[in-house]
């Protein structure tokens, strides 16, 4: 079975098991796909059940595993080995029955890494920041760790316990007022290291349940909460709406592709402040508690905020006054004693005064009882103070919500200075793989504030800069992806801008709210910067033209206008996508070229490519524009497996090639180094595309549509290959850029054009055409053939034997034949192409015929004298008259060589806004602003693309198989299918390649 095919079983599955569809219900075919076995059915629900944390009542696990406390610390030890996250949603089980809090948790998870000499980027994203979050615990930390680990490594090699160098208690967070308090599970022996007043807040919950954070006070809570006794709850509603701001202190490790993970990053997406948590369920079409659980760890992280209810009535005044500075990281030391005979206001000493490590970290496992009285040390429950008998209801649709981590400014954070995606290297289509780099010792938390300040200052006094909030009407969308976020992060632009990098990564989208201070910080970046930097002036120019681009496209609609990257798109399903694009955008614009694939065509208005993609779609596409056109260099697409022996005929003269392949950019190559091609075909197609002379091509870029009023584009408006185009395309009420190259040949173009491709399957030659074809010789004709005026000369050879051409050659030097060799083509006019000026054995049948005639000639030689005379006479007379001809066409080509084809020929057509050239950026965004953007063409535009579709979807269709073959008509899924036969595009059309 197809691995696809296995894949969309198991998620069918793992949709039944979270469902709690029982086996008697089960799906026939689910029922085969598990060998009609109710056990492995089980097997499957248990494992899923731990690996995703579910919660044993109300699921199918209750059924076959009786042990709900089992069921419990089997979960958590699945989910230290999974590195998952703490489970925040079971706290009212795991943090008040079995007294796991999130700090013992990640203790045990960086453990288990330690001791299994694992990596800190086997982390995923979110679990690293949350470790960052509660232990302090980076990228750089976790090194000094290994470090210290090896150095006290004993001579036999035996690593010391993890346990003895990791933090004895908890950092401070971030606690936000509206949260809720819950009690923990509270020992006797905890008693004697808390005072008063936590005692007395203890009390309150046990009698009273869960209490807002932010009526008592916040030392206090910030000492229970490090001592273990109490565990934080973020309460989320369906009606709350919550903003995403740039992301602060996130780890960029890896994605571990489970189901929550996978959510999280559809809320990311999807969620905006002007939408409920309800209405993002529905548009998600997941169930609304698991969507409050990922909610609620959003703003338990810090990575979004709660907009609604925020506000607490009677706020006790310590909250007013708290010293907690969200924009700093709190770095836990590694010398852990220091820090402990440090701290004296946290309740962390005993009653004479000496330093204890605290009792939050005793015991990993109780009774399941969610009593709230405090039990002893014998196991019988002891009262702080007298209570009743009230108990805290248990929070299970909730989810404790996420507070920002804390950084110190002298030492890395082990997130935000980590630019793994600095080494992420995108190929033309798409793929990429990751290199991940250690933090950089000199970033700076305040840097990162400074920087913050100042944009929200700069935005407002930028010129045409639009100060606003956006509106509740739909936006527009500018469609980008992960190259422009590697090009944002590569070229350390601004110290600032780091952050909303990482956030159009990581999030996948920058809001129109975000946008001022994302403004402020590209205003920062200057080309003059990048003078002399060479290859990272690439970097430069994409954030500036970036800038101005929003600027522009930011006035098109009063709501704003949002930035989305296409592989956060594409990681919804295809009817979730449509739903998200016309609930919130009226149209979408694109960034051109993009590298990511598009697998759905877009339902709303897109101004951008029309196909969907694969990673064959870039070739199909060039080869589409030179047929429809008639115009484009030389090129030759080879299957994958195909062995070049020899140069192709139509790339001899031809000193550069450029080559295409899958997955990485073009590059080019001498074409003496051909056969290096041999090892690329091994793996895939290769395009390849005669590129220069001697020299590569030069290139142009010109944006279209065309500004006709404009006299210094008629050049490239009245090309030919561009008005083809235009009858075959929409280049009026689209957008984008065509790119053309000056290869040193003139191109002839096409001389009769037919939209459809004729690929002709070659005929085999029989054997008396086969030794007819090897009698003659391949022969080469000079670019300037004298014209001869006497036949007698030709008709009285001085030797007197038979007249063939080779007697020709010799008695007359000019007619010389010469073998093909590049000497003769480096020396070849640019009005004349290599490839017409070289004869192959597709030509003996002319030679042949011409060997008749010369025959016929010589038999003339045995006729009367008289009529040879009239004979001679009349040749004589035609002779001339030929002569006179090709005088006056070689004159009329000296007068205006500019008649015989273009100078410049099509090598590539993109659909969208480029951000690497400033002039044709910027008349696309004027025609955006303008023109394109009014309702009658955005409502004809989908239309528009749907038709060009049609008409490239029937070119792959045709080029896949020979027409006289009775094939039917190809129908495509998601991705474009590869080359199937070796195409050549020569002489303005598309055609099967004999391997010449």
């Amino acid at each position: 079975m197809h691995k696809s095919m296995i894949g969309k079983i198991n998620t069918e599955i793992e949709e039944c098991v979270r469902n709690n569809v029982t086996w008697q219900h089960l799906p026939i075919h689910l029922k085969q796909f598990l060998n009609n076995s109710s056990k492995d059915y089980e097997r499957l629900l248990f494992n899923y059940s731990l690996k995703n944390q579910l919660r044993y009542k109300g699921n199918l696990v209750r059924n076959t595993f009786r042990n709900e406390q089992r069921y419990y610390e089997l979960l958590v030890d699945k989910s230290v080995q999974c590195l998952c996250l703490f489970p925040y949603h079971l706290a009212d089980i795991i943090t008040k029955g079995l007294r796991v809090t999130p700090f013992n948790y990640y203790i045990d998870v960086l453990s288990y890494l330690l001791k299994n000499d694992r990596s800190y980027d086997t982390l995923p994203n979110f679990t690293a920041a949350d470790c960052l979050r509660v232990l302090g615990i980076g990228r750089n930390e976790y090194l000094a760790l290994i470090s210290e680990l090896k150095t006290n490594s004993t001579k036999l090699f035996r690593k010391p316990n993890p346990m003895n160098f990791l933090p004895k208690f908890p950092i401070r967070i971030n606690i936000e007022p509206w949260w809720k308090v819950e009690i923990g599970y509270v020992l006797e022996s905890d008693v004697k290291y808390i005072n008063a007043q936590e005692i007395s807040v203890l009390d309150d919950l046990i009698d009273f349940g869960s209490l807002t954070a932010g009526k008592l006070d916040h030392d206090v809570i910030q000492s229970l909460y490090r001592k273990g006794l109490i565990y934080l709850d973020v309460p989320i509603s369906g009606e709350d709406q919550i903003c995403i701001p740039p992301l602060k202190n996130f780890v960029m490790n890896r994605v571990s592709g489970d189901y929550f993970e996978n959510l999280l990053y559809q809320i990311f997406v999807s969620a905006d402040e002007h939408m409920t948590i309800s209405e993002l369920a529905q548009m998600l079409q997941i169930n609304l508690d698991t969507v409050k659980q990922a909610v609620s760890l959003f703003c338990r992280l810090g990575f979004a905020r709660k907009k609604t209810n925020t506000d607490v009535p009677n706020q006790h005044s310590t909250w007013n006054e708290r010293k907690f500075d969200n924009s700093r990281v709190e770095v836990t030391p590694l010398n852990f004693h220091a820090l402990l005979v440090n701290e004296t206001n946290t309740g962390l000493v005993n009653s004479n005064g000496e330093a204890v490590a605290g009792s939050e970290t005793i015991g990993t496992t109780s009774s399941l009882d969610s009593s709230p009285k405090l039990p002893s040390n014998n196991g019988n429950q002891i009262q702080l103070s007298p209570l009743n008998d009230s108990t805290s209801s248990p929070a299970s649709a909730k989810q404790t919500s996420q507070s920002e981590g804390i950084s110190n400014s002298n030492e890395s954070d082990g997130n935000i200075s980590d630019f793994s995606i600095i080494s992420q290297v995108h190929d033309s289509n798409g793929k990429s793989s990751k290199k991940h780099t250690s933090d950089s010792p000199n970033s700076s938390c305040e840097l990162d504030e400074q920087s913050e300040k100042v944009s929200l200052l700069a935005s407002p006094t930028t010129p045409n800069a639009v100060v606003r909030r956006g509106g509740n009407g739909k936006r527009v969308l500018f469609l980008f992806d992960a190259t422009l976020t590697a090009f944002l992060m590569m070229g350390n632009l601004s110290p600032g801008l780091k952050n909303h990098a990482v956030t159009m990564f990581e999030v996948g989208k920058l809001c129109d709210e975000s946008l001022d201070s994302f403004l402020g910080e590209l205003e920062k970046v200057s080309l003059l910067d990048a003078e002399g930097e060479g290859e990272v002036s690439r970097y430069f120019a994409h954030a500036v033209i970036l800038r101005s681009t929003i600027i522009a496209l930011r006035n098109v609609l009063e709501a704003g206008i949002d930035l989305l990257r296409l592989e956060c798109l594409e990681s919804l399903d295809h009817k979730t996508r449509d739903r998200l694009l016309d609930k919130k955008y009226k149209f979408i614009i694109s960034a051109a070229p993009l590298t990511s694939m598009i697998t759905n065509i877009f339902e709303i208005p897109f101004f951008g490519q029309f196909f969907k993609s694969s990673d064959n779609s870039h070739i199909w596409s060039k080869l589409f524009y030179y047929h429809m056109s008639g115009y484009g260099p030389p090129s030759l697409l080879l299957t994958k497996g195909t062995v070049l022996k020899s140069l192709p005929k139509f790339f001899l003269g031809y000193g550069k090639l450029l080559v295409t392949i899958v997955h990485t950019d073009s590059y080019i190559i001498n074409s003496e180094n051909f056969k290096n091609l041999n090892d690329q075909l091994k793996n895939g197609c290769v395009l390849v595309q005669g590129y220069g002379i001697r020299n590569p091509a030069t290139v142009h870029y010109e944006a279209f549509p065309f500004g006709y009023s404009d006299s210094t584009k008629q050049k490239w408006m009245n090309h030919k290959g561009v008005q083809k185009l235009e009858e075959i395309l929409n280049l009026k009420e689209t957008c984008g850029y065509i790119t053309f190259v000056n290869v040193g040949v003139r191109d002839i173009g096409c001389e009769h054009f037919d939209m459809n491709v004729h690929l002709i399957k070659p005929k085999k030659l029989s054997a008396k055409e086969r030794r007819r074809s090897s009698q003659v010789p391949t022969t080469l004709q000079p670019p300037n053939i004298p014209i001869v005026k006497n036949i007698a000369e030709l008709a009285s050879p001085m030797d007197g034997s038979e007249i063939t051409s080779f007697n020709i050659a010799k008695n007359l030097p000019n007619l010389t034949l010469k073998s093909p060799n590049e000497n003769h083509f480096a020396i070849t006019p640019q009005n004349l192409s290599p490839a017409n000026v070289y004869r192959s054995d597709d030509c003996n049948e002319i030679l042949a015929k011409e060997l008749e005639q010369l025959n016929e000639v010589d038999r003339g030689d045995r006729t009367p004298d008289s009529e040879r005379g009239q004979l001679v006479s009349q040749s004589s007379i035609e002779i001339e008259i030929c002569d006179t001809d090709k005088k006056d066409e070689l004159n009329s080509i000296e007068e205006e060589p500019e008649s015989i084809g273009e100078e410049w020929t099509i090598l590539d057509v993109h659909f969208g806004v480029p951000l690497f050239d400033i002039d044709c950026n910027t008349r696309i965004c004027e025609n955006l602003v303008k023109h394109l953007c009014d309702d009658r063409i955005l409502e004809k535009l989908p239309s528009i693309n749907a038709d060009m579709n049609k008409k490239f979807l029937k070119f792959v269709s045709q080029c896949l198989h020979f027409e006289n073959e009775d094939m039917e008509q190809v129908k495509f899924g998601k991705l474009l299918p590869p080359p199937q036969k070796n195409l050549c595009f020569e002489n303005g059309k598309i055609a099967y390649w004999n391997g010449k």
